[in-house]
């Protein structure tokens, strides 16, 4: 079945190939086609410029099947201002009002997970989904295809392992640890945060933007 699938989307390729290659072709012999395929190119590299200076904003999306994990689009490139967003974002999860978690395979429930949103192209015929595909979908561990959080190592950015303090009974205490796509960067200890609630309501979370 693979073998089938792999040759249809070869000659699908090249299927395409074929066509934008006559295309062009028609484009340039004719000059007030070129300078339109010209314009539209300028036009199109303005938009992009202004949508990456613009548009591209670091923001938190929470995943609507598990809420202690939360996705990260267009991160900062400045590793300390992540961070501190990071560890913004887990102050305002524990002040929450939040369902019961569902459990992530193989991590803990006490525990707060930050990955870089990432989302494979439509044309990926054999490439996973990506972190996205959990933001409305349960991990899927059986089957032909297999999709769990632990695939995407290289996309997370960091966990908040947490409990109750010894000292504060009302608070949390825990171990913040970041993480880059080679592995452990730091940890910081965080003490005396606010405990979730334990009554449930509807999850306050950055709507899906993609």
């Amino acid at each position: 079945m693979e073998i089938v699938l792999i040759i249809f989307v070869l000659f699908l390729l090249s299927g395409i190939l074929f066509v934008a290659v006559r295309l062009i072709l028609w484009i340039f012999r004719n000059k007030m086609r070129a300078r339109v395929l010209y314009t539209l190119l300028l036009l199109s590299l303005i938009g992009l410029g202004i949508h990456h200076v613009f548009y591209k904003n670091m923001r938190f999306i929470q995943s609507k099947v598990y809420p202690n994990l939360y996705l990260v689009k267009y991160p900062d490139e400045d590793q300390n201002a992540l961070q501190l967003a990071i560890h913004q974002q887990v102050v305002t999860h524990l002040g929450s009002k939040f369902p019961a978690v569902k459990t992530l395979a193989y991590e803990k429930e006490n525990a707060i997970f930050f990955y870089q949103y990432y989302k494979a192209l439509p044309i990926s015929v054999f490439q996973d989904e990506g972190t996205a595909y959990f933001l409305e979908n349960e991990e899927d561990l059986g089957g032909m295809v297999t999709e769990e959080l632990g695939m995407y190592r290289k996309y997370k950015l960091a966990e908040f392992t947490y409990g109750p303090c010894q000292a504060e009974a009302s608070g949390h205490c825990g171990e913040l640890r970041y993480f880059d796509e080679n592995g452990l960067v730091k940890s910081a200890r965080l003490s005396n945060l606010v405990a979730p609630p334990k009554t449930a309501s509807k999850a306050s979370t950055v709507s899906p933007q993609w």
